[in-house]
């Protein structure tokens, strides 16, 4: 969809992060999707509220992915938007649900009281190492996703 009528349909909150349309009584666009994302169909495309957002501010559709820097999917305020990478925005997703210790990238051994440290990268699960005790695995995490997403790396 065109930028221009883009405009002529919603209205955008940049405080807020909210999109609303124009000839709907100003109802805000989109409901929330299972994953926690909002979604909507613009004429007849099924879109993310976010990716829209992107393009009605900033003129273009985003040639990546965008990352909700706090880790909310539904707060789409512009100051918590970025155009990140997949690696990048895995970087900064939050603890898995089935993580059994509760520190990310940290893993207990079936061996013994040692603590094991993981990274993904490139779809890969990279190895860094085996720990005394949980911390000393999550330093060398956070070490590795400093290197490897910089600004994007989210410790919990």
């Amino acid at each position: 969809m065109k930028t221009k009528r883009l405009r002529e349909i919603v209205d955008y909150d940049p405080e807020t992060g909210i999109l609303r349309w124009k000839k709907r009584n100003g109802n805000i666009v989109g409901s929330r999707h299972s994953q926690g994302y909002r979604e909507t169909r613009i004429e007849g495309h099924r879109c993310y509220v976010h990716r829209i957002i992107w393009q009605y501010v900033y003129g273009s559709t985003p040639k990546n992915q965008i990352d909700h820097i706090n880790g909310d999917r539904s707060d789409n305020r512009l100051c918590n938007l970025r155009e990140a990478t997949q690696q990048q925005n895995s970087g900064n997703m939050k603890i898995r649900s089935n993580n059994k210790t509760g520190i990310k990238g940290v893993c207990k051994s079936r061996k013994g009281n040692k603590w094991l440290a993981y990274i993904h990268l490139n779809y890969k699960t990279r190895y860094l190492g085996t720990f005394n005790n949980p911390e000393r695995a999550h330093a060398a995490y956070l070490n590795a996703a400093s290197k490897a997403f910089s600004e994007f790396v989210r410790s919990r």
